[in-house]
């Protein structure tokens, strides 16, 4: 993976395009809008034909896994995420949007990016299955907890993340039965980055005029953004360090620490609230943007210290 190949990608260009667009060229984002919850269905249905046939049949050794992802997800960076919003966030708008992005599971990204920086593969499926899973639970009981006061459509925001969640898993499975799996896994991350395009896009046009306005409560997103990014990765490095934990195990969790699918985030805001409610993700969605780009410099400067014989193949912490 080379320093090139890592900035210019083409997820990272599609990504820049459908912000920049979205800002500028708002005109589509009518079109955009209706098309987010499908492009989220077939985006995080393609990423579960990562997970083999019987993947869940031995839950047990999936526990360490899942109670990892649910620590470094929910616990951690959830809590970073809720605790900014309740002391820099005025706006209640903005507030909604931030606490569906703590409610969210990880980002699709981790499993691809985590193959490709030699992260612990067992480690990272677990960790993503599990909050997956506890999402279906989590996200209505956060949304409760936190949005009580404010006018929710209760209905919406139980039934979208179960249509986000199980749709994607029942499109992944008549892939396998109809027999397109490996057509599809061949052509996996071009479907997922025009999928997301999409969802950034209509996020962006959506807030096209608040965004280019600037408001303060932007400047103390993208605090809690930066933040929420650099503690969990700074106490990972740190104890990586004091432990000699291996690098596969610390990376994995630097990607479930680090990691909200924002896309997910804000197509569930856009839809139970308004747009402005889908400005959280987006802003988050940059900035993990950023923190992908130095995870992947990470990852070639690590595979340049080690001879390719000696990679670490480590699957757990």
């Amino acid at each position: 993976m080379s320093v090139i190949k890592a900035t210019a990608s083409r997820s990272n260009l599609l990504f820049i395009m459908a912000v920049v667009l979205g800002l500028y060229l708002p005109g589509a984002g009518a079109l955009a809008h209706i098309l987010v919850l499908p492009a989220l269905a077939v985006a995080l249905g393609v990423t579960l034909l990562r997970f083999p046939a019987g993947y869940v049949k031995k839950p047990g050794e999936l526990l360490a896994g899942t109670l990892w992802g649910i620590l470094m997800n929910y616990l951690v960076l959830g809590n970073l995420i809720i605790l900014g919003g309740l002391f820099l966030i005025q706006d209640e708008k903005f507030w909604e949007g931030l606490v569906l992005l703590a409610a969210v599971p990880p980002a699709a990204v981790v499993l691809s990016l985590g193959e490709k920086i030699k992260s612990a593969k067992g480690l990272i499926m677990a960790g993503f299955a599990g909050t997956y899973a506890g999402a279906l639970i989590l996200i209505p009981l956060i949304g409760i907890a936190f949005l009580k006061f404010l006018p929710v459509h209760y209905d919406r925001l139980i039934i979208l993340p179960f249509g986000l969640i199980i749709l994607p898993l029942l499109i992944s499975r008549f892939l396998v039965d109809q027999n397109l799996d490996e057509w599809v896994r061949k052509h996996e991350r071009i479907i997922a980055d025009i999928c997301f395009f999409i969802v950034f896009y209509a996020l962006a046009a959506g807030n096209a005029q608040l965004i280019r306005q600037w408001p303060e409560d932007i400047v103390a997103m993208a605090a809690i953004a930066c933040g929420a990014s650099v503690i969990p990765t700074l106490f990972l490095l740190i104890t990586g360090r004091l432990y000699k934990l291996s690098y596969a195990g610390v990376s994995s969790l630097m990607l479930l620490a680090t990691m909200k699918n924002c896309g997910l985030a804000g197509g569930i805001a856009i839809y139970v609230f308004n747009n402005e409610a889908g400005v959280p993700a987006l802003v988050f969605a940059v900035f993990m943007f950023l923190n992908i780009l130095w995870l992947k410099f990470r990852g070639i400067y690590h595979q340049w210290r080690q001879p390719a014989d000696e990679a670490e193949t480590a699957e757990g912490i």
